[in-house]
């Protein structure tokens, strides 16, 4: 099933795939047709950004600008793990990533199916939820398949945490931390690291 996952986003396919939160839908960042796919299963404006998974091979530095020390220490305490980080983007990467915000949101994830998958693709992966705006997110692979059920999407299988929540979303600029939108890492957790932290 991986490798068919594979072909499917070199044919610029939308594929869905368990995180270690909820489902999602998952495309090639770079490829036009794709992002065009993903937008219409979507439902949703292409001025919202999107979340890019990595890995821990992958050179942050095609994506970020120089990450601040506080950065750096939040990847290290968190990653892989259920924590988003919005970082300042390099100036040549596409309005379309960042919702010409001049920040892309980041994450490491822990799934097992997620790391086997980028360390196939050798590239960051776009990730949004698998559902159409404003709907609730499958927790199953028969309930992805479901919501577009002509699709015809690739769906890779696997457990994820009953009742999970979406990954915490934080957006880092300098040295000032400020939650966009709170998810599965504690608030009180986030605090213990982020005394200052704003948003919340």
């Amino acid at each position: 099933m991986l490798q068919a996952a594979l072909t499917a986003l070199h044919h610029g396919q939308v594929i869905g795939l368990p995180t270690e939160t909820l489902f999602g839908l998952a495309a090639d960042p770079w490829n036009p047709a794709a992002l065009d796919r993903l937008i219409r299963l979507k439902e949703r404006p292409m001025d919202k950004g999107f979340i890019l998974l990595i890995d821990e091979t992958m050179d942050l530095d095609t994506l970020l600008r120089p990450p601040s020390p506080l950065a750096v220490r939040l990847m290290k305490q968190f990653w892989p793990g259920p924590l988003t980080l919005v970082l300042p983007a390099r100036s040549d990467l596409p309005p379309f990533l960042t919702g010409d915000s001049g920040f892309v949101a980041v994450r490491h994830s822990p799934s097992p199916i997620v790391g086997a998958l980028l360390a196939a693709w050798h590239k960051p992966l776009i990730s949004t939820s698998a559902n159409r705006a404003g709907g609730v997110p499958s927790d199953t692979a028969e309930g992805v398949r479901a919501i577009w059920p002509d699709e015809k999407l690739v769906v890779l299988d696997g457990p994820i945490r009953p009742n999970a929540l979406p990954s915490t979303l934080l957006r880092v600029d300098g040295d000032q931390a400020t939650l966009l939108r709170p998810g599965a890492i504690p608030l009180d957790l986030l605090r213990s690291h982020l005394p200052d932290l704003g948003g919340a």
